[in-house]
């Protein structure tokens, strides 16, 4: 194959695991009639992408619901980081410089490090579709205390070489004393916060939960959300606000509107059944909201 081609390739693959870790899942890299393992490994990041997209569009997955502002990173083979997002960055309190092609052991406890490899050995290696674990990692960050993590590593594997792709959400900050330096990671660290235990985020999330799966009709008000997972009412709104940057009831409808996209998008159900499947009470009132979201009315993107 011609020298300059096969970079041109490469340097697609090289771009596609980039957008993955920046959270754009809608790039794709564009295929030929090649049968070589650039063109299988392109041809499964493209699968991945594809995966993501849903996973993060629709509720329900692997046992956890719709990451709101996720860290991400991308491991080769040889477990060096590949790609990070700016939320990777800010738990570790690096600067990116310093983290790309360096091997992920630097930003991890010993003991989190060695788990980590036992989840990579050969029985996933065998494998040839792609795989989704369940990881709990702590890192390490700079000038700062360990911060214990979960996440879902997508592995994606050709003949050759193995990629792995890592999204979650920090669980919990070792020690109060740190949380000046990881205020920015996320919000339930910040030292003015209402939710000060680990009950309480659960209990949040859990009404996160409940809405994605109630997108179909309207939510009970938050005093009956609030009896309904046990939890204070001003605890509730103020918590769900300071955890998700949004409001329990703009969240509701702007997971709507998303479904409605998606649905618009990807299926010939007419606009007032999209409408009414998602719970609006009238056509207009639905796009309206939709517009003001979009910039254009549901009938632009089913025209197109």
């Amino acid at each position: 194959m011609d020298p300059l081609k096969r970079e041109q390739r490469l340097e697609q693959l090289r771009t596609m695991i980039h957008e993955l870790a920046n959270g754009n899942f809608s790039h794709r890299i564009p295929l030929g009639n090649q049968s070589d393992d650039i063109e299988s490994f392109g041809l499964m990041l493209n699968l991945l992408a594809e995966e993501l997209g849903s996973f993060f569009v629709h509720p329900g997955s692997f046992g956890e619901r719709d990451i709101e502002d996720p860290y991400s990173l991308i491991l080769d083979t040889d477990l060096n980081i590949t790609a990070v997002n700016s939320v990777f960055l800010k738990l570790l309190n690096y600067p990116k410089e310093t983290t790309i092609d360096q091997p992920i052991q630097q930003f991890l406890h010993s003991s989190s490090f060695h788990n980590l490899k036992k989840q990579f050995k050969n029985p996933y290696k065998r494998k040839k579709k792609p795989l989704v674990v369940k990881l709990l990692i702590t890192l390490t960050p700079h000038n700062s205390l360990p911060i214990d993590c979960w996440g879902y590593c997508h592995i994606l594997h050709t003949r050759e070489t193995s990629l792995y792709f890592i999204r979650g959400l920090p669980i919990v900050i070792h020690s109060p004393q740190s949380v000046h330096t990881t205020s920015t990671a996320h919000p339930s660290f910040r030292s003015d916060t209402v939710l000060q235990y680990q009950a309480d985020i659960q209990k949040i999330r859990a009404v996160h939960q409940y809405i994605l799966e109630h997108l179909h009709e309207s939510l009970p008000n938050t005093l009956a959300l609030s009896r309904l997972f046990h939890i204070n009412e001003n605890k509730l709104k103020k918590g769900f606000k300071e955890l998700y940057q949004i409001t329990i009831f703009k969240l509701h409808l702007e997971k709507r509107l998303d479904q409605a996209m998606v649905m618009i998008k990807n299926t010939p159900t007419s606009l007032k059944v999209v409408a009414h499947s998602l719970g609006f009470k009238s056509f207009p009132h639905f796009s309206k909201v939709f517009k003001d979201k979009f910039e254009y009315p549901p009938s632009y993107f089913r025209n197109r």
